[in-house]
Parts: structure tokens; C-alpha cells; sequence
């Protein structure tokens, strides 16, 4: 017996069953798991901004220097800025400079065909590079200059006194329009349409992204213009914004351009199949994160061909993601997304999902209650609420059997669990370890008392099996056909205490508690001795774990 496959009740919108996307504008994000966004308002819509690059790839005619707040700037000349007075100092006199880079106590600038390199930051000569076009330069260690020439992609090798080291081929495709070097010999690139590009050490270069350049430690550049440029840097008091025009005179702190984003983009869905002739849609609900100064705002339409007007359009209310659809019966449904910011955030559309065909509460109703279609429209949208919220509840409940499964809550969800199973957790373990006790609770319960259960429970905290010696199993007691004579005794004091008459001094303790007598009985009865390694665990909480799963008439001890 087969069973054949249900109809279709719902329909999801996102990156895994795929969007049905007809026309896109200003969108990105139709792949990406975490849902759809704003294009960034650069060369690359999917990929980082120039502004966002800055901190990394600084305009050409900065760069960072080796001291808190220094910074060198070409204008006409070399510039230097004090990092304690905040203005900028002629250094040398240049004829028409190109760019500047800097590291440690190098300083590099590409004047005219040439690269000097100076020393000191700028105090001593090393070399001068010929190098026809070149454009950029970057100092990396091993006193190595590399320079890229214009329109080319290639990097060429020079020591710092000018001696050619050959020719470093990138394989990158376009011009290189920023260089530099970066910690454990890594070099970075950024080619014209603010592609990123990573060598490590001796290897190939290959693309990068944006999370990986950001594990570089980024410059104070935040933003740059036709106009000047500025740094974002901090003191005591907090952030403070310093602005320069491109000769070094200070201007007065502007705004910084912080919008990345597009402020608009849209995304319109084909005809979405509902597989029923004139299906009446029910429902569409929005799962999205709208930061402040963003909005989503959605329109539908609903056809039985493919064929509407303009004015066929419903349009939900505004910052609403959860709404009834109000159209005529249909067998398609059209929707449109549309994406606004203010240029600093995105809002981000993880699915959609469309409910058809209608079904409320309502279709129980007797049809005497149905007969005015005025009415029974009003009853349909009105009982609808309650459906929504029943059917939120209904999913809670279908799911709470996964809060009973220790490897799929969230940790803080754990020690509740803990709770319904009469389990306790120390303030010091981590959410492996209580997921991994909670996991052997069952058997732990079942096997309660038994050496096996205190074993397993310090061996689940501690990573390390114990050894677990019982005491009493340790003595030697006479056995028919086992043991020899002279080997154990049958009866007698204990020779474990001092005795008045019988102990020489020194060989034997003096107890004040129990009885000679009974010593070869109870000395080392229900007592057990934990055995693990030097600085496996705290010895506090281990004692605590053991005396849990223990019988309660035992005593034990750590070591």
C-alpha cells in the first residue's frame, strides 16, 4: 500500500527553495541563507563599498605610520603628521608624487617615475627605484619594496637600496589600485572593481572577502573625498573626529558618509503556482529584520492567467509582515518586496511564506452563519486573528519534544532540563560536558549506587576515567584452599592502632574513634577511594558528583 503525496498547503519564499524571482533592482542576497538585503552603493552591489575598504586601503596618498596618530601625506611635498599635535609638517621636498606607503620606520613615496625610500621616518635617504609608471608601492619585511606599475597587475621586487629582486606575478585580473602587507607575510591587493585578493606566505594569491580582511588591524582613515579626508580616533574622552584638506590644513569635523546601502531596491516574484484553479490565498507572512530608518514594504496580486492591471495591487499596511491576502480567487500569485533605508542599514528579508488555500475556523461554522457574503467575509478576517495566534501555539507544542533533547536546546535552556531529570551542574561546567551528562542520565539513573555510575559521571566531567578502589575489597581475608598461613588473621585486635603494651612507638596511629575490636570489620567498610591525576579536575566539585551517585551510606574520598 502506497499513499500518495498530500496537496500543497503553503509555499516558502528564500534562498533554499529559491525566490521565483521575474525582476530584481537594488537587491542582493537571492543565494545567501541569511536572507535578502540592500545592494551596497558601489562597483561590487554584492561585494564591499570603497568607503568600507578605507581603514584597509587607504587613498593613495596616505598612509599610517609607525607612531600613534602619525600619518604621512603627499601633496606638492612629503608631509608628516605628529600624533600629539594633529597637524601636518613639511618633511621633503618631492617634484610630482603619486603615493605614499610606510612601515615601521620605512617611509616609500613614488615621485615621477621613481620610488625614494627613506629611513628614520623620513631623516635618511636609502634609495631611489626607477620604476617607469609606476603607481603604488608597499614595504614588506626582509627590507623589500614592491611596486606596481600602471594598468598592470603584477608586482615588481626591489631591495630597499634599489636592487632589483625580479618579478612577483599575481595572476589577478585588472589594475591593482591598493597594496599592502599584512601580519605573518601576507600581502593583500585590491584590484578596480574592489576585488579582494590574499597571498599567504610563498602562495598563490587567491580571493578574499571582506570577514578576512578585517582580521588586518585597520588604519584610522574613515573617510576620504575630492574634498579631504578624516580620521576616527580615540582618547580619553572617547571617539574624536579630525578632519584635513588634501594639502594638511585641518577642517573643520564633518558628518562621516557612513551609507553604504542603497536606499531603495526591489524584487518581484513570476506567476507562484498555487496548483488549484481559482485558489483563494490566505495568508503571507514576512520573516525579516527591520533595523530603524529601514522598512519592507510588500504588494501582491492574485490572477487565474497571468493577467492584471496596475490598479490590481494590494499593498499590506506599512510595517506590517503578517496580513491576509484581499484579492479575487486565483490560481497565481505575483509579489513584490521593496527595500528602503536611509544608506547606513539594510533590512534583511529571510523568507516569505504564502498559506492557501483560505482556511479558517469560520468553515466550521453552521452555513446559516454564512449566508450574507458581506458577513461572511468579516467572519473569515475576524476569526483568522484567533486562528493565527492557536496556530503559533499548536507549533509550540508540536515542538516541544526538542526541548527534551539535550544535544538541540540552547545552553541556557540546559540546567531547566537538568531540573526535569533531578540533575544539578556546577557553576564551572561548560555546555558540552552538561549536555553529555544529560545524555547518560537514563543509564546513570538506571545504574545508580554501582561503582560503574560514579565512574562514568567523573569520567563525563573530567574527561579522564578514574580509577575506583573499594576499601573493603582491599583486605585480606582468609579464604578455604586460598590462603597461606600466617597471611591474614581470623580474628584479634587490629594491629592498625595504637595499643598500650602491644604498638612499638611510632609504628601505629592513635585513634579516638571506634573499636579495636571491631577494626578488622568496619574500619574500611562502605568507604571508596577516587583516583585521577594531578590537576585533572577540582577535587571539591568531583567529591560533590561522586557523593551524588553514590549510595547514600558510603563515604569517599579524591585524590
Amino acid at each position: 500500500m502506497s499513499c500518495g503525496p498530500a496537496p500543497a498547503t503553503f509555499r516558502l519564499l528564500d534562498a533554499y527553495t529559491g525566490w521565483d524571482e521575474e525582476g530584481v533592482d537594488g537587491v542582493v542576497g537571492l543565494t545567501d541563507p541569511a536572507g535578502l538585503c540592500l545592494a551596497n552603493a558601489g562597483a561590487s552591489p554584492g561585494g564591499p563599498t570603497r568607503a568600507q575598504l578605507l581603514p584597509w586601503f587607504p587613498d593613495p596618498r596616505l598612509a599610517p605610520g609607525c607612531r600613534p596618530g602619525g600619518w604621512y601625506l603627499v601633496d606638492r611635498d612629503l608631509l608628516r603628521r605628529d600624533g600629539c599635535a594633529g597637524t601636518f609638517d613639511l618633511e621633503d621636498r618631492l617634484h610630482a608624487p603619486v603615493s605614499v606607503a610606510a612601515r615601521g620606520h620605512r617611509v616609500a613615496v613614488v615621485d615621477s617615475g621613481r620610488v625614494l625610500v627613506w629611513r628614520r621616518e623620513g631623516e635618511q635617504l636609502a634609495g631611489v627605484i626607477r620604476v617607469p609608471g609606476a603607481r603604488l608601492a608597499a614595504l614588506v619585511p626582509g627590507d623589500e619594496v614592491l611596486v606596481v606599475r600602471e594598468g598592470r597587475g603584477d608586482l615588481w621586487r626591489f631591495t630597499s637600496d634599489g636592487r632589483p629582486r625580479g618579478v612577483l606575478r599575481t595572476g589577478v585580473e585588472g589594475e591593482v589600485i591598493g597594496l599592502r602587507a599584512g601580519p605573518g607575510g601576507t600581502l593583500w591587493l585590491l584590484t578596480g572593481d574592489l576585488t579582494i585578493h590574499r597571498r599567504d606566505h610563498r602562495g598563490p594569491f587567491q580571493t578574499s572577502t571582506m570577514d578576512e580582511l578585517r582580521r588586518v588591524p585597520p588604519s584610522t582613515l574613515v573617510a576620504a573625498d575630492d574634498d579631504g579626508f578624516c580620521l576616527r580616533e580615540q582618547d580619553c574622552d572617547g571617539g574624536v573626529t579630525s578632519c584635513y584638506d588634501w594639502h594638511g590644513e585641518p577642517q573643520p569635523a564633518r558628518p562621516v558618509p557612513g551609507g553604504p546601502f542603497v536606499t531603495a531596491g526591489t524584487l518581484t516574484t513570476g506567476l507562484v503556482d498555487s496548483g488549484i484553479s481559482r485558489c483563494r490565498w490566505h495568508r503571507v507572512r514576512v520573516e525579516a529584520e527591520v533595523p530603524a530608518g529601514t522598512a519592507v514594504a510588500v504588494r501582491l496580486v492574485v490572477s487565474e492567467d497571468g493577467h492584471y492591471t496596475g490598479t490590481d495591487w494590494q499593498s499590506a499596511p506599512a510595517g506590517t509582515t503578517d496580513f491576509l491576502v484581499d484579492q479575487p480567487p486565483g490560481r497565481h500569485l505575483t509579489l513584490r518586496l521593496r527595500l528602503s533605508g536611509d544608506g547606513t542599514a539594510t533590512p534583511v528579508v529571510r523568507r516569505v511564506r504564502l498559506d492557501f488555500p483560505r482556511s479558517t475556523s469560520a468553515d466550521l461554522l453552521p452555513p446559516a452563519f454564512r449566508q450574507d457574503p458581506v458577513a461572511d467575509d468579516f467572519t473569515e478576517r475576524f476569526l483568522s486573528l484567533f486562528d493565527a495566534t492557536l496556530a503559533e501555539l499548536d507549533e509550540v507544542v508540536e515542538r516541544y519534544p526538542a526541548l527534551l533533547d539535550p544535544a538541540g536546546v540552547p545552553d541556557r535552556v540546559l540546567p531547566w532540563l537538568a531540573g526535569l531529570l533531578g540533575l544539578s551542574f556546577e557553576a564551572g561546567w561548560d555546555a558540552p560536558t552538561r549536555r553529555a551528562l544529560l545524555a547518560e542520565a537514563p543509564e546513570l539513573y538506571r545504574r545508580r549506587g554501582t561503582p560503574w555510575a560514579v565512574g562514568r559521571a567523573v569520567e563525563i566531567v573530567t574527561g579522564v576515567a578514574p580509577v575506583l578502589d573499594e576499601l573493603p575489597a582491599e583486605r585480606n581475608w582468609a579464604r578455604v584452599g586460598g590462603s597461606s598461613l600466617g597471611s591474614v588473621r581470623l580474628a584479634g585486635r587490629s594491629s592498625a592502632r595504637f595499643r598500650i603494651g602491644a604498638s612499638a612507638l611510632g609504628a601505629a596511629p592513635l585513634r579516638a574513634f571506634g573499636d579495636p575490636g571491631d577494626d578488622p570489620l568496619t574500619a574500611h567498610a562502605h568507604r571508596y577511594r577516587l583516583l585521577l591525576p594531578t590537576g585533572t579536575a577540582d577535587e571539591d566539585a568531583v567529591r560533590r558528583l561522586a557523593a551524588r551517585q553514590a549510595p547514600a551510606h558510603t563515604a569517599g574520598s579524591v585524590r
